[in-house]
């Protein structure tokens, strides 16, 4: 039987029936996330409004793939370039891992990459992204001590604290 759209936005919802049980899909877009030091190993963090938190978080910058024709790489230079101004290529990025965030609801997946730059290649302060508020660099100390106090609570920069602590051994 097939999927049956029930809400059509920019996110859709379907009811899929299995074993006579309906379940709740969400077609939501693919993203990406970079975790970005600089040569003094801070992390560059983005502050911003999430309507569903109706908060400002401490976020890893992000975006989602929202052209079927975009590879993941140029979708986070071109979000690098929006929340950040950070001009970067794709030789600068590397590719960490991809998960899935919402395997309960979703299949859609989130790849995260990472780069080492020089602080001083933000050169503007003039944010390009009508959701970012303020760019931000980190020091792990902090960085940490946020997520221990929960004011971090953001799932792919939590795990860019692992990310950095496990493979590139910074923390």
């Amino acid at each position: 039987m097939a999927d049956k759209l029930v809400f059509d936005g920019w996110l859709k919802v379907y009811n899929r029936i299995i074993n006579n049980k309906t379940y709740d899909i969400l077609k939501d877009h693919d993203a990406v996330a970079a975790v970005i030091t600089d040569e003094f190993n801070d992390i560059l963090l983005v502050k911003q409004f999430r309507p569903a938190l109706m908060e400002e978080t401490l976020e890893i910058p992000a975006g989602t793939i929202d052209k079927d024709d975009e590879d993941p790489a140029s979708c986070m230079i071109r979000e690098l370039k929006e929340e950040a101004q950070l001009t970067l290529k794709q030789d600068d990025l590397k590719y960490v891992l991809s998960y899935k965030p919402n395997v309960g609801f979703s299949n859609s997946k989130m790849i995260i990459f990472y780069s080492k730059i020089l602080k001083d290649d933000i050169k503007e302060k003039i944010i390009n992204d009508e959701d970012v508020y303020e760019v931000l660099w980190m020091n792990f100390d902090e960085f940490k001590q946020k997520i221990n106090y929960g004011e971090i609570i953001d799932v792919k920069t939590l795990i860019a604290y692992f990310i950095l602590k496990t493979y590139y051994k910074l923390l």
